[in-house]
This record gives C-alpha cells, sequence and structure tokens, in this order.
C-alpha cells in the first residue's frame, strides 16, 4: 500500500510526501511528481486545495498593491494548474483521492450542496438565498417563534465560514441590492455537532461550547459524543458519501426527528481542534489510507478546550467584538 500526502503530515510509515516545489508534469498516462507517478499510488490526501471561482488563489496579505504584482499572475497559473493535477488524477480512476477536486468543486456553493441533500431525502433547515431585505424579514418573521425558540442564521453563500445570528441588525447591515446575496437558515431545536467523516463512517463526533467570558475567558470547547444512536450516525455518513465526498466534516443539529444538515465541508483542519482530538483523527485518516483497523479513541467524555492565548484577558476583545454583533 503505497500513500501519497499532499499538504498535512501524517503518521503513515513509506508515505509519498508531495513537495510542492518538486517539479511536476501531466502526460497521457497520467501524472510525474518529483520522479513518482501519481496515478500508481493506492491513495492520496489533498488538504489545503480550496477551490475558488475564479480559479484564483488568495490575495498575498504582504504585497503592496499600489505597485504593479506580476507575482499575482504566476500564483494564478500555479494553483490553475495543481487543479489539472488534481482533475487528472480524478478522471484516469487512479488512486483514492481524499478529496478528488470536484468536491471542492460541488461545496462552494453552499445552497447547492444543501439542495442536493434535500432531493435526496436528508433534512436540512428552511433556507432563503437573496439580497431582497423584505424576502429576508419575512422569513425572519416566520421563523422567530413567539415563544422565544427558533430564529434565523446567516452565513455567505460560498466557501467555507460560520453561521451567525441574524437578526435585525445583521439584516440591515448585510442585506441589500449593492451587496452580496447572504444565504439564511432556520434555526433548528437542539445540539449542535461536528462529525467527522471517513470513507462514510462518522469517526468523531463533537459537541460545542461556545467561547465564554465568565470568569476565566476560554475559546470553544469541544467534547466528544458517544450516545448518538447508531441510525443517526449511518445517516450523517451516508449523506457524506452520497456526495462523493471521501473525508469531511458535517455540521448538523442533532433534531427531535434525526439530524439536519447545515454544512458538509471537505477537507477539514484538524488543527484547529483541541490536540486530543486532532491527534486522534489523524491516525484516522492514517488508517484509512492504509486500510488498516479505525484506532481506538484515547480520551473520555471530558471537554477539551481549544488553544488560547497565553494572557487570556486579551480575548475580552475579540468579545466585545462579538457582542457588537448581536446588541441593538
Amino acid at each position: 500500500m503505497t500513500v501519497g500526502l499532499y499538504g498535512l503530515d501524517l503518521p503513515v510509515p513509506g508515505a509519498v510526501t508531495l513537495d510542492p516545489a518538486a517539479a511536476v508534469a501531466l502526460d497521457a498516462d497520467g501524472v510525474s511528481w518529483g520522479g513518482v507517478r501519481l496515478e500508481r499510488l493506492d491513495a492520496i490526501l489533498v488538504h489545503g486545495f480550496r477551490y475558488e471561482d475564479p480559479v484564483l488563489p488568495p490575495a498575498d496579505p504582504v504585497c503592496d498593491w499600489s505597485l504593479w504584482q506580476v507575482g499575482a499572475v504566476i500564483r494564478q497559473q500555479s494553483h490553475s494548474f495543481l487543479y489539472s493535477v488534481w482533475s487528472r488524477l480524478e478522471r484516469i480512476g487512479g488512486p483514492r483521492l481524499y478529496n478528488p477536486v470536484s468536491t471542492e468543486l460541488a461545496a462552494f456553493d453552499r445552497l447547492g450542496q444543501l439542495d442536493r441533500l434535500g432531493r435526496a431525502g436528508y433534512a436540512v433547515p428552511a433556507l432563503l438565498l437573496g439580497n431582497d431585505d423584505a424576502a429576508a424579514a419575512a422569513f425572519q418573521r416566520r421563523h422567530d417563534g413567539d415563544d422565544g425558540n427558533g430564529g434565523v442564521v446567516w452565513r455567505p453563500a460560498t466557501g467555507r465560514a460560520a453561521w451567525q445570528l441574524f437578526r435585525d441588525k445583521q439584516r440591515r447591515a448585510l442585506v441589500a441590492v449593492d451587496k452580496p446575496p447572504v444565504l439564511l437558515a432556520a434555526i433548528t431545536p437542539g445540539r449542535l455537532l461536528r462529525a467527522y467523516v471517513l470513507d462514510g463512517r462518522v469517526a468523531l463526533t463533537l459537541a460545542m461550547a461556545p467561547p465564554e467570558r465568565e470568569g476565566l475567558e476560554r475559546l470553544e470547547a469541544m467534547a466528544a459524543v458517544s450516545d448518538l444512536p447508531a441510525e443517526r450516525l449511518e445517516t450523517i455518513g451516508r449523506a457524506v458519501a452520497g456526495l462523493g465526498i471521501r473525508w469531511a466534516v458535517a455540521l448538523v443539529v442533532d433534531g427531535e426527528g434525526g439530524p439536519v444538515f447545515y454544512d458538509i465541508d471537505p477537507d477539514p483542519e484538524p488543527d484547529d481542534l483541541p490536540p486530543v482530538f486532532a491527534g486522534f483523527l489523524k491516525r484516522c485518516l492514517a488508517a484509512a489510507l492504509t486500510g488498516a483497523p479505525v484506532p481506538a479513541a484515547d480520551f473520555g467524555p471530558e471537554p477539551a478546550e481549544r488553544p488560547a492565548l497565553l494572557l487570556r484577558r486579551m480575548l475580552a476583545i475579540q468579545f466585545d467584538m462579538e457582542a457588537t454583533k448581536s446588541a441593538e
């Protein structure tokens, strides 16, 4: 079993590390990367290659854009070339790809992704995409319950982003014909969970507690969930696999009737999690790539906090900024 790794180090003995600085060539048979024939590998993990539309890399924040930046063209061409590499590997059907570039393309449009899940029979929230203030206000009224339950959340329409509360203040700031459309969703009662899925099986489910400023400030805290019924885990796994995604994190609400899907994000960032969960997921990834047995969890139900700054009182500034998003 020969495995290639791009963008993420994993505990895989003998893995081929795909150096971004290596010489790469596409030919009629496949792809040569630093002298290694990628089409002959058994599996390849592609981490950190995000699809952008148009196919452009992020702008370099250290550039002086008051001067001509020819390097932007070079970065664009390099990024586009990598897109061609991963597309070629997907077309020839050689190694198992975690993930093929088509999954990034399909996930870029978040409303389209949720539409596909809904048509396949999976539960998704009520949704609205647009820049029409009257339509957004009507959506709010429809889903803000008189008893204080319910409500609406919003996020950008494309790419990776967080869902945030959507109230009158957000509507006035975000929704207008001269601004990009935003995606709205009705809030579903239940636990908000992050389910990490590998090859159609949920490897880890985390419940999240939001950042807290009472007492000692902390960032998000997460705890492993062990009480989710097997049929709900199977539903999440099938939904992700049905989109052709081998490795993803599904953001779901554990609702009364089962999981309600708010997002499925290919190519999660394990290192953004508390170290105990990040290490476990990397071992799970290594096992999936090599066909080894699934590792046993080495943690309990105790919550783990995301790493924070040493001077924790500095977090107060971030909490104050977040509070302005909902305060009228």
